[in-house]
């Protein structure tokens, strides 16, 4: 079946990157990571004249434990698309809603420059573009982790060839009214894409075919095909992710914390990291 897509949502990946640990890698891959290493998605997003980075709660947990194995702290994140920028953080996740489970998301603010320094522009999130449920279809955007490339530049450099991947899948007839939400399509052929793993943190629009908005961010995204010797519940190849929903007042809800305590936390970082380095 056919779904209706805007033409300006297949230009959505402005709107993401990828995110990674802001570690030096030596001297010929700079902060370029490892082409097999674990990286996400981070979504820009702009409300109310603010700008923040978005990802999932998981990955900023998976890159600190990364960072935490090797004996650092407060290492921080990179976006590695040329020429690469720095989000230092803290993300925050915004407490839970109850009944609902704290949300898998983290938020940083950053300057409302940074997105532009690696080509990117910030999502605005509006009132009055929520989506009316229930949703037939949504695009997830981001940049899987397995579609990382080492290429060579003129110069002979290492660089990172960032594969954006657009996934449409159907609607699962949710209400809406639940904290995470469900999009599921088979597919009819084999795509050359074979896992989204690694689009957490990305984000997924409603579309009409003319307009589009904002469902939420990908909380979890399955692989397109079965790993070989992996028992799952499909052989045939499908797309099926998992969105943390949001829309403008929940977003407003969450930045509105994190406004509010992003500055005590960092200072909080600032004065360890002065401490670490009186005691060395």
């Amino acid at each position: 079946m056919d779904y209706p897509v805007s033409d300006e949502l297949m230009r959505a990946c402005r709107h993401a990157a990828t995110i990674a640990r802001f570690k030096y890698m030596g001297h010929e891959r700079g902060l370029i990571p490892e082409a097999a290493s674990e990286t996400a998605t981070v979504t820009f997003i702009k409300i109310k004249d603010k700008t923040y980075a978005v990802t999932a709660r998981h990955v900023i947990e998976t890159l600190d434990g990364l960072a935490a194995r090797e004996g650092k702290r407060f290492e921080g994140y990179a976006c590695v698309q040329a020429p690469g920028i720095a989000i230092l953080g803290p993300f925050l996740t915004p407490p839970l809603d109850f009944p609902s489970p704290a949300p898998d998301i983290s938020i940083c603010p950053i300057h409302e420059d940074l997105p532009g320094r690696i080509g990117k522009v910030p999502f605005e999130v509006l009132p009055g573009k929520d989506a009316t449920w229930p949703v037939s279809h949504a695009v997830a955007v981001g940049f899987p982790t397995a579609e990382k490339m080492d290429t060579q530049d003129e110069a002979g450099m290492t660089r990172l060839a960032l594969s954006c991947v657009h996934a449409l899948a159907e609607g699962l007839n949710s209400s809406g009214s639940s904290d995470q939400v469900q999009f599921h399509s088979e597919l009819p052929d084999r795509p050359s894409v074979v896992s989204l793993s690694g689009m957490s943190g990305g984000p997924v629009f409603w579309s009409d075919g003319t307009d589009y908005g904002l469902i939420g961010f990908v909380k979890e995204a399955l692989d397109v095909t079965p790993k070989e010797g992996e028992e799952t519940f499909y052989t045939e190849p499908k797309v099926n992710f998992i969105c943390q929903r949001a829309d403008f007042a929940i977003v407003e809800r969450w930045t509105q914390y994190v406004d509010a305590h992003w500055q005590e936390e960092r200072n909080k970082i600032n004065a360890a990291i002065q401490h670490e380095q009186q005691s060395d």
